[in-house]
Formats: structure tokens, sequence, C-alpha cells
């Protein structure tokens, strides 16, 4: 059966601390794109105000590993969310998705020889010297992606949001551990319910569709 139609909300953030982190001054423009996405369409999507993108952290000495996979506590995450602008659509009723739910797998006949899938929050090292906590969870009104910068000094900064509204189906981060790429998926390889988290030659994050 065909998935309904989902809202799908795309931001580019300015740069904003959170957690322990400092705090960085002035207003926080926003890039917002918004499409709809039905299963076996990519969605388009057209931007409605200037791109402003956040500026990473410095990178530290530290050597990370590609991918570990992480714990993250419900209040820590409600925090991170209630933080956000981005994210205020999300609603409240803030969960993770079922780690013995495999959902994302059963509906897809892609190959997956390789890929560890998670729906538990992981940090993820792009670059070296960076650390990046990427969740994928979902709220009352919508699932959503959204990656925060770990700074070095604690706390965090949100990079990169992806909110599926109206859509709160299980969502997975999969990767290749020997590789750097991080996907997310709600049906692994199925054409717009699939997409990447990635980080542009500028060094700034970006969550997309496929």
């Amino acid at each position: 059966m065909p998935r309904r139609a989902a809202v799908v909300l795309v931001f580019v953030v300015a740069c904003r601390s959170g957690g322990a982190g400092p705090t960085d001054a002035g207003p926080a423009p926003v890039t917002t794109a918004q499409a709809t996405s039905t299963a076996g369409t990519t969605a388009s999507s057209s931007p409605v105000a200037p791109a402003s993108v956040p500026t990473p952290p410095p990178p530290t000495s530290e050597t990370y590993p590609l991918f570990r996979r992480t714990t993250l506590a419900l209040d820590e995450l409600a925090k991170l969310v209630t933080e956000a602008p981005e994210l205020a659509h999300v609603g409240t009723e803030l969960a993770f998705f079922d780690p013995a739910d495999g959902s994302y797998i059963v509906r897809s006949t892609a190959d997956r020889q390789g890929v560890s899938f998670s729906s538990q929050p992981i940090l993820w090292s792009p670059e070296a010297g960076q650390q990046v906590l990427v969740v994928a969870a979902r709220g009352k009104a919508a699932s959503f992606v959204a990656a925060w910068w770990v700074l070095p000094g604690g706390g965090y900064r949100l990079a990169s949001t992806f909110v599926m509204m109206g859509e709160i189906a299980p969502v997975a981060l999969a990767y290749k551990p020997a590789e750097r790429g991080l996907w997310w998926t709600s049906c692994w390889q199925c054409p717009g319910e699939t997409g990447h988290v990635s980080v542009r030659d500028d060094h700034h994050v970006v969550i997309v569709q496929d």
C-alpha cells in the first residue's frame, strides 16, 4: 500500500549553540523549502529566503571513529528540539523509533549488503577532528532527522534538519562502517523515502531527500 502524502520541511539554519556550548550573538536567519512527498515520487523544493548557513566549530586534534552508536535521553532530545525553532513543527510526545521495528527494510528490495541500520542516535565523524550527533526521531505531528555539531567545549550546535510533516513511520540511519557516507531511510532506497546526510565542500552539513 502506498504511504500517505507527507509535507517535507527542509531547513538550513544559521549557527546557534545548544547545550553547554557558547551562545552566538545575533538573530538566526532560516531558509525554508517545502514540498509534498509520496512513495515513488521525489519531492521538489522551492527556497523562500536567501540561504544562511551555520559555521562549523573548529576541528579538534582528536581522532574519532567514523560512526559510533550512542544514547540520548529523551529529556536531552526535548531540550535540543525546544531550542531549535526549525523543529517546532514536530510537536510534543517525542520518541525514538523502536530498534526492533525493521519496516524500513521489509518493503525494500534493494541490496543492503554491508549496510548497518540504526534507529538510535549516531555520532558521525564526516571530517577529521569533527563529530556530529545525528538523530532520527518523531514527535506527535512529524518524523524528523536532525544533526548537531558536537562542540569541543561541550554541548551542541544545530547544523541541519529535515522534517516530514504528518508522517511518523519509522526512520532509520544507515551507513557502511568503512565509508563516511550516511543515509536516512523509511524504506531503503525506495524513491522519495531515502536521503543523505552529507557535508558540503564548505564543511556545512546538509540533510536532503533523494
